[in-house]
């Protein structure tokens, strides 16, 4: 009978007394100091859907070793005091202002220890094993270098969560509100139902391996908020991997419960992520034809505020 390493060292710490309260089926590795999985979730002002998903993850934790990081972007909801409390397993990385979505996953993953990384949102529910079978899908394929799962509604309705890598076209398109006329973008006919190769799935529950991190970076901090995981998934496509959507694991995803309650300064912002992308993917051209459209939506959500800022193109170039 072999002996793995991780049952000597839990026998070494605890004793051999425990185990006679241990689940014969656990996975000793997941007792062990160095984790095979990290999860990151980044935070801002979600306090309870943050405590539905970390319960979610002690409710059905995968069997590896894992650790979960959460960084705080400067909650005022009471939110870091509420994980320290009742998650007190959880590593807390307190911001003293909001950095952002992409800079608060890059500190997560630069603390991570695990070799994999499991990018989460903070308005998700874990319902069942899945983050076990993400783990075992993503640890047989050798090619792949990123993964996703089924997102769904609270009402357990599918949600689009896979698209194609956007054009200018479909910029355009979507932020006129004229998406029905975008269907190879948005996919419309995605089998949610079948494991297959994606160009972009949503960062909503995405699993990338820290050694493809490592080399190329997670999140292009140029993108504080926005199609960050759009660039994301390019660079990992360009650098050799596949992208796959697994079809045999969900979760529950609320949706966007920190972008509804973003400032006119945060929309802004938003709005700005948008243009950097398609300036830096299509040239003047994303000026010419797509600022006048984000103006104009800007200038709606925002009830008139902060519209000239969008038009001064310094941030372009940073």
């Amino acid at each position: 009978m072999l002996v793995s390493s991780e049952f000597l060292a839990y026998i070494s710490k605890h004793g051999l007394l425990a185990l006679l309260f241990v689940n014969p089926d656990t996975d000793y590795g997941s007792m062990s100091n160095t984790p095979q999985l990290s999860i990151i979730i980044t935070n801002w002002n979600t306090k309870e859907f943050v405590c539905g998903a970390l319960q979610s993850i002690l409710d059905h934790p995968p069997r590896v070793s894992y650790e979960v990081i959460v960084v705080d972007n400067a909650s005022e909801d009471g939110s870091p005091a509420m994980i320290a409390q009742s998650f007190p397993s959880v590593r807390l990385i307190r911001n003293n202002q909001n950095e952002g979505y992409a800079r608060g996953n890059n500190q997560g993953a630069a603390a991570a220890k695990g070799g994999t990384l499991l990018l989460l949102g903070s308005d998700v529910v874990i319902p069942d094993e899945s983050l076990q079978k993400m783990f075992d899908y993503f640890s047989s394929r050798s090619d792949v270098g990123a993964v996703s799962c089924r997102l769904l509604n609270p009402d357990r309705t599918v949600q689009q969560s896979c698209r194609r890598f956007p054009t200018l076209t479909d910029a355009m398109l979507t932020y006129l509100s004229l998406h029905e006329l975008a269907p190879s973008y948005n996919i419309r006919d995605f089998d949610f139902h079948r494991t297959q190769e994606v160009d972009q799935p949503a960062a909503t529950c995405l699993m990338v391996r820290k050694s493809i991190v490592e080399k190329i970076g997670l999140f292009d901090e140029r993108y504080t908020i926005l199609y960050n995981d759009v660039d994301l998934c390019q660079r990992i496509r360009d650098a050799g991997w596949k992208i796959m959507y697994f079809a045999e694991a969900e979760i529950i995803h609320h949706g966007s419960r920190s972008t509804n309650r973003a400032t006119p300064a945060v929309r802004l912002e938003m709005y700005r992520n948008i243009l950097v992308y398609y300036f830096r993917t299509a040239g003047v051209l994303a000026i010419v034809l797509l600022l006048p459209i984000l103006a104009i939506r800007l200038a709606i959500v925002n009830r008139g505020r902060n519209v000239l800022d969008l038009f001064s193109l310094s941030y372009l170039s940073r």
